[in-house]
C-alpha cells in the first residue's frame, strides 16, 4: 500500500494523520491485506454461518420461580438516594 491509498483511506476515515504516522501505517496496512487475501484463500464452504460470535451462550441469570422472590420497586426505591416517577434517578453523567 502507497503512501497516497494511506491518505485516501485516512481522509475517508477522517483521520489527521502525520507525515510519520502515515509512513508508518502503509507497510502495517499492507501486511493486514494480505492477511487478509490469505483468509479468502480459505474454504469455508461446509461452515455454517454465524451471525454473532456469541451465539451459542445461553442466559446465565437465576430464574426466579416465585413472585415472591423478586424485588419490590418499593423496597429498591427507598435505598435510592433520589427517585422520581418509580425510577432511580442519578446525577447526570453528561453535563
Amino acid at each position: 500500500m502507497d503512501i497516497q491509498e494511506v491518505k485516501k483511506i485516512a481522509n475517508l476515515a477522517k483521520l489527521n494523520l502525520t507525515d510519520d504516522e502515515i509512513t508508518k501505517f502503509a507497510p502495517q496496512l499492507s501486511e493486514i491485506l494480505t492477511y487478509v487475501k490469505k483468509l479468502e484463500e480459505v474454504n469455508t464452504e461446509n461452515v455454517t454461518p454465524t451471525l454473532h460470535a456469541t451465539s451459542d451462550l445461553k442466559n446465565r441469570f437465576q430464574v426466579l420461580e416465585k413472585d415472591s422472590e423478586k424485588v419490590k420497586t418499593a423496597d429498591l426505591l427507598k435505598n435510592a438516594k433520589f427517585s422520581k416517577d418509580n425510577y432511580v434517578q442519578t446525577e447526570a453523567v453528561f453535563k
